[in-house]
């Protein structure tokens, strides 16, 4: 028996089949109906079992604006949503939902309370909610019932109930978020009485055939306060026993520990709930499938979480985003081809409630327009030569190369993945080497002419002859210390011997930082944080400078930051906010405080600039003046984020 035989077997969901084990759970993406329908039929095509869609509104007062599933309007938008994964043979449910005191209010004429099960402000809204009265209650569970049977009358297989992540019925079933007196709190059967009416409410509007699934948090990591897995697990047990759902879904956390829902590569953090999912199925036993999902990321895992009982059903979604085609790469053997997720969180989570996209998957919300252009071959190759093998550089020549263009790639350094590398020696940071490993397998795959040790020059790309050119050579560090938080000078005033380096610099020669350095953060990424903990580690006196009110501001919304500051912190990293490095001299920094202009001292004997950075054009310049055919891609044309640099690589190569 093979080690993913698991997951091949069928499963029944109420009187719904799906092929295998694996599904696609919801996840937010914020795509018009085509483009949600192409995204989820090309999951279907890669051979995925079930398809559950994002959360959908039952009521007005936890809607996006524009969208309104309790209106037969939206019937002709969730029918052309599923259409393409049901053309596949894959059964799609809806997800539907009342995301309660962690609803964004309306402002439009929907304007009103967010609803609750009590008086109790969401940690991320901090708005008090309205507390449901009866009349709110059933109005509440006619919502669910309505929008149910739209789903079922747009030809879909089933619903899934959200009652977890701190959402409404969350709240009801949650002993901190429900302080009810009357029927609808207390004890267990109380808190768990309004999910039931509304599943009732469904199967009299839908009937029998038609799916319900439920999703429970099973632990809210409030302690005794919250719901708890012994909570989670009588409440699941209560459900089940009413002879009304079809599955059960673990999900986890609240608002408060936002951090936890969706754990960055940088965590550490793979399969959390799949333990406490084994605990819903020892309560229910094998009268309905438990469904599992949250961080897992590979086929072996999945397969494993199957074969020990703990769940019947995993759902895989950062992993599909990434490869949609990784199922049935699993199934034919070739889980090597896999295209990982690198987790993190740049191009999914951090755009939640804009169109997502994904760090190594430029094609994810674009099925419907380049999918066709990527597969297509060209009619006349061509001779082309890529200079630079980052991660632009890497996609052009992968894409371009599976499109039958005959592709050489000259890398001057001695590997391939750029700045990927130096990421990948960060603490946690190690994930980043997943796109360059997985890129440079796929160009061997397609027998693209890979040079290292190769410096292009004028004369040398002349010499070549390629019908194209195409100049991925990078960005470097300024060490001029020019920030646009310093309007008034072009640099950071030095003394003649101050010892200062660029972070590439630094990570190249460890041994060269001295035994007291002080890190300038002036773009508030990981980067400072990392090479700080690094040297911490390493035992040097480390203190991270920055003019932002914290260290590492865009790590919040890839929910990086509550994992990596803290180690920081226990590391002995100084952090020092709202501060310019006025001067550096020999062995020691001037800081000037932002507010009040007060300045002090800081001990270093090197100083690392984490700051601008300067497109290298000079060759694609020199290239251009020639007359011959050349493009540039990533950071040579302007300094950004590995995204940018993919998907920029992805479309010129498309559009060659």
């Amino acid at each position: 028996m093979g080690k993913l035989d698991a997951l091949w077997e069928p499963v029944s969901i109420g009187k719904v089949t799906a092929r295998n084990r694996i599904a696609l759970p919801a996840h937010l993406v914020t795509f018009s109906a085509d483009q949600y329908g192409e995204y989820l039929g090309e999951r279907a095509r890669g051979g995925v079992g079930l398809i559950v869609t994002h959360g959908f509104a039952v009521h007005p007062t936890a809607a996006r604006a524009g969208v309104s599933p309790w209106t037969r309007d939206w019937i002709p938008y969730i029918r052309q949503v599923m259409a393409p994964a049901q053309a596949q043979g894959t059964p799609v449910f809806v997800q539907l939902t009342n995301s309660g005191v962690s609803a964004t209010p309306r402002t439009d004429e929907q304007w009103g309370p967010l609803w609750a099960a009590s008086a109790i402000p969401s940690p991320v809204q901090k708005i008090t909610p309205k507390v449901m009265e009866s009349s709110d209650i059933q109005a509440l569970i006619e919502g669910f019932a309505v929008t149910a049977s739209h789903v079922q009358e747009a030809g879909g297989a089933g619903i899934e109930i959200h009652g977890g992540h701190g959402y409404l019925l969350s709240g009801f079933l949650s002993p901190y978020w429900n302080r009810r007196t009357d029927e609808y709190g207390g004890d267990t059967h109380r808190r768990a009485r309004l999910v039931i009416e509304v599943a009732q409410a469904v199967r009299r509007r839908c009937g029998s055939d038609f799916a319900i699934g439920i999703k429970l948090n099973v632990d809210e990591y409030l302690g005794e306060r919250g719901t708890t897995p012994a909570e989670a697990a009588r409440t699941a047990k209560l459900l089940v026993d009413a002879d009304l759902f079809d599955y059960v879904c673990a999900a986890h956390t609240d608002y408060h520990n936002n951090h936890q829902l969706i754990p960055p590569a940088t965590s550490g953090v793979k399969a959390p709930l799949a333990e406490n999912a084994g605990l819903l199925r020892q309560a229910i036993g094998s009268r309905v499938p438990v469904l599992v999902q949250g961080s897992i990321t590979d086929m072996e895992t999945a397969a494993r979480i199957v074969s020990l009982g703990q769940a019947d059903i995993v759902g895989m979604a950062r992993a599909q985003i990434a490869d949609p085609e990784m199922v049935n790469k699993a199934r034919a053997g070739r889980t090597s081809e896999t295209r990982r997720c690198v987790g993190a969180n740049q191009g999914c989570w951090r755009r939640l409630g804009q169109p997502i996209s994904c760090t190594v998957n430029p094609l994810t919300g674009r099925e419907g327009t380049w999918g066709a252009l990527a597969s297509q071959p060209v009619s006349t190759p061509r001779k082309v030569l890529v200079i630079g093998g980052g991660p632009a550089g890497l996609k052009f020549a992968e894409t371009a190369a599976s499109r039958g263009h005959k592709v050489s790639l000259w890398e001057r350094s001695q590997h391939l993945g750029g700045q990927l590398r130096h990421a990948a020696q960060l603490p946690d940071f190690d994930s980043w080497s997943f796109l360059a490993d997985d890129l440079e397998a796929s160009l061997a795959r397609l027998s693209v002419d890979v040079h290292l040790g190769t410096e292009a020059t004028l004369e040398s790309v002349c010499s070549y002859g390629a019908d194209t050119v195409v100049v991925a050579t990078g960005s470097t560090w300024d060490s001029s210390g020019f920030s646009t938080h310093r309007p008034d000078r072009e640099e950071i005033p030095r003394d003649e011997h101050a010892h200062v380096l660029d972070p590439i610099s630094a990570l190249s020669n460890l041994q060269a930082c001295g035994q007291r350095v002080v890190i300038v953060d002036d773009n508030g990424d990981y980067l400072p944080l990392g090479l700080a903990r690094l040297l911490a580690e390493q035992g040097r006196t480390v203190s991270i400078v920055t003019a932002d009110r914290m260290v590492g501001r865009t790590l919040e919304v890839t929910l990086n930051l509550p994992w990596v500051y803290p180690r920081a912190i226990k590391a002995g990293v100084q952090m020092v906010v709202s501060s310019f490095v006025e001067r550096i001299e020999t062995g020691r920094v001037v800081l000037k405080d932002a507010w009040n202009g007060e300045m002090k001292q800081l001990d270093a004997d090197t100083v690392i600039l984490s700051m601008m950075r300067q497109s290298n054009d000079g060759l694609y310049e020199q290239i251009r003046a020639r007359g011959i055919d050349v493009r540039r891609i990533g950071d040579c044309v302007a300094p950004r984020e590995v995204d940018d640099a993919v998907i920029e690589g992805f479309r010129e190569a498309i559009s060659l």
